[in-house]
């Protein structure tokens, strides 16, 4: 067969398309049917970590705004430098501007499940798969390795951009043109507006790696007029040519992406994650050696109670980390089916037909990712570029899915080769529906930290006692609530301490900030003098709690009593009361010192990036606002520039003369302003490009 020929066949036809498009989406409606008809997440991040972000992207969209600060979290933290809140990603700009959240949530799952089968089928085909082992190798991917963490948003929407990528980087290497490397940047900087730059970080090394080793192959990157003598050192310069196309295309896309990338390198270097901080551990999440035995023990040993829950097997000799794991972060499953194609590989007859592949490459990536994964590496690697920015090396077995997933539909083409017409079909579509079934049952079982319920929590939040009742002080007196589950009391529309995030200000993980949710035993009064000295520095005003034996303080008075129909189906708590407590002489969120120079406070504006209130003072003295000081943050009095002083980061401070007097606090950080100028001129640029190349666009 000739080299055109072959070419042709890697290429779908239109009919192809438009099968890929439609089964793609149907396989994201089955697996995903509770969304489709009206249901939603609950468990892991969902409710703690992405709907309280949505939940205020949504609202600053309804009003025209960028949503650039959280004001519900703690004493708010910048949200569009915390970066997996993703608000210039293009499909939540979208969906949350037109529907309500939990929707918006569920349909951008179903979105991105049928456009990662679609981009992980269309680049099968570019590695030679046939168009059924391309779909057959894109079930094991998309639906082996992702549904296992639907729990976290950035991983399904990573499981998009990786293929897509990948293939970006066939048809550059394929055809070197202006239009395919702006093509190729492009991907990689929406990628990286989704926000979650681990998956990014992954995409991009992949890129690379996968560059580097099959440049060789390229017929127009190797100059065919060498001596023999000459092909060796001629293919190593390939490899640093297609690695130096690679490398400039990620350059543009970290410049498209500055909007998003200016403000999270800030927020790091001011957040635990600076270096300085225990509580960051980039070998956190990591894949224990003996958790690969799930890839061949999965049914009949690996989904045993014993193995799910025990921690024995992270004491091997050389083989433990000192950091902590999890079963989501570790988990990766293939299948039985793709596992036998993949033993088929021990066969010389089997390597032989598939010399002319590319499984070599995929192999090696394969390997390398799920060494990478066991953290032996972490404390080397956490020095490079990249590296040290994140936590969970057990993510770098998607690397390993893929390149695996792709190997088994090699090896399945190969096994069928003899088998022609409808004999060929049914073979490959029954495989594939048995390894859905087994992925699937996979992920689901011990260890998904999430489920799909019929009827979402956040249905409940217009008949929530809770909410009505916390809303209604809030319209009186700012209202900050301090509650388990972190970042849970956000969804009732105030402030709620403490915070859970991966990225956040520094000044969060001090002893200052440290909080007590619930007492240690019954008998002991709740909170103690102690965490109330907290609370009140704070400026926490209601506290809530969910046993009814609790030992409350003296400083607590019962505001009311009962289920709630948001909360108690949040935490699974079927009827049980909730309890809620207003302390009686709370700080309130604007004071003074000395506190007797306040005559009167008035607050009249309350946004997250800008509050504004007069204070009527009978002496000069320093106004106080209990919000965390982030660079950003400006003053006026009266409309004048005035001087910004903080108190250990947990209070806006500035000094006011005796009278009545208008104190604007505004955010308006620069770190956003140069990141957009910065992805503004990148984007004119390439756009400028894409004109100028506009002759050389070819049907994808």
């Amino acid at each position: 067969m000739s080299p055109s020929a072959t070419h042709d066949l890697r290429i779908p036809s239109w009919t192809e398309w438009l099968i890929a498009v439609v089964l793609s989406g149907c396989l994201s409606a089955f697996v995903w049917k509770g969304l489709l008809f009206g249901g939603g997440l609950v468990g892991g991040d969902t409710y703690p970590y992405f709907f309280p972000q949505k939940q205020l992207l949504a609202d600053s969209l309804t009003r025209g705004e960028i949503p650039l600060w959280h004001d519900r979290t703690s004493l708010g933290y910048p949200l569009h430098a915390e970066s997996q809140a993703g608000i210039f990603y293009p499909s939540n700009q979208l969906l949350y501007r037109l529907v309500e959240i939990n929707t918006a949530y569920s349909f951008s799952v179903l979105l991105h499940y049928a456009a990662a089968f679609l981009m992980t089928w269309r680049f099968g085909r570019s590695q030679s798969l046939s168009n059924l082992s391309a779909f057959f190798a894109a079930i094991i991917f998309v639906y082996g390795w992702f549904p296992v963490r639907v729990s976290l948003e950035w991983s399904i929407i990573g499981g998009v951009w990786f293929p897509l990528c990948l293939w970006m980087v066939e048809r550059l290497l394929e055809k070197p043109s202006p239009w395919r490397w702006t093509l190729l940047a492009m991907s990689l900087g929406v990628h990286l507006l989704a926000g979650h730059f681990a998956l990014a970080f992954i995409t991009q090394l992949t890129c690379l790696a996968f560059a580097f080793l099959t440049s060789p192959s390229s017929a127009v990157l190797t100059d065919l007029s060498l001596s023999p003598t000459g092909l060796g050192s001629s293919r190593w310069l390939n490899r640093w040519k297609a690695s130096a196309l690679g490398i400039g295309a990620i350059v543009a896309a970290v410049l498209l992406a500055a909007v998003q990338l200016v403000p999270t390198l800030e927020l790091r270097q001011l957040s635990q994650r600076d270096g300085v901080h225990t509580v960051f551990n980039p070998a956190y999440g990591h894949m224990p050696p003996v958790y690969l035995t799930q890839l061949v023990a999965s049914w009949w040993y690996w989904h045993t109670p014993e193995m799910a829950m025990s921690r024995e097997m992270l004491k091997y000799p050389f083989l433990q980390s000192p950091a902590e794991t999890n079963p989501v972060e570790a988990h990766l499953y293939l299948g039985l089916i793709p596992l036998l194609l993949l033993i088929s590989l021990a066969s010389a007859n089997v390597r032989r037909l598939l010399k002319n592949s590319a499984w070599k490459t995929w192999v090696v990536l394969s390997v390398a990712g799920i060494i990478y994964a066991f953290g032996w590496l972490v404390p080397v690697f956490r020095y490079l570029p990249g590296f040290g920015f994140f936590m969970g090396p057990g993510r770098y077995t998607m690397i390993s899915a893929m390149g695996l997933a792709i190997v088994a539909g090699l090896a399945l083409d190969v096994l069928l080769r003899r088998r022609k017409g409808l004999t060929r079909s049914l073979i490959v579509m029954t495989f594939a529906a048995i390894t859905l079934c087994d992925v699937l049952a996979s992920s689901q079982y011990p260890v998904c930290d999430a489920q799909v319920v019929a009827t979402p929590p956040l249905a409940g939040l217009k008949d929530s006692w809770l909410a009505e009742t916390l809303q209604a002080e809030d319209g009186e007196s700012p209202v900050r609530l301090l509650s388990g589950g972190p970042n849970i009391g956000n969804l009732f529309g105030v402030s709620s301490v403490p915070q859970y995030l991966g990225l956040g200000p520094a000044e969060y993980f001090s002893d200052d900030a440290a909080l007590q949710t619930q007492p240690a035993s019954p008998e002991i009064r709740f909170p103690s003098d102690e965490q109330l000295a907290r609370l009140k520095a704070l400026a926490v005003t209601h506290i809530l709690v969910t046993e009814s034996n609790t030992l409350m303080s003296d400083e607590c008075e019962l505001v009311g009593s009962g289920p709630d129909s948001f909360l108690n189906r949040v935490w699974a708590r079927g009827n049980a009361d909730c309890f809620l407590y207003r302390l009686k002489n709370p700080k309130r969120r604007i004071t003074t010192s000395p506190a007797t120079a306040l005559n009167t406070v008035n607050i009249v504006k309350r946004d997250p990036s800008e509050v504004e209130f007069q204070v009527d003072l009978n002496s000069a003295a320093v106004v106080e606002l209990t919000e965390l000081m982030f660079p950003g943050w400006s003053v006026t009095v009266d409309s004048q520039e005035a001087v910004s002083e903080t108190n250990s980061g947990f209070g806006r401070l500035v000094k006011v003369d005796a009278g009545l007097h208008t104190v604007r606090w505004t955010y308006r950080p620069r770190s956003f302003q140069a990141g957009l100028l910065i992805s503004v001129v990148a984007a004119i640029a390439m756009g400028l490009l894409c004109v100028r190349v506009r002759r050389s666009f070819r049907r994808i």
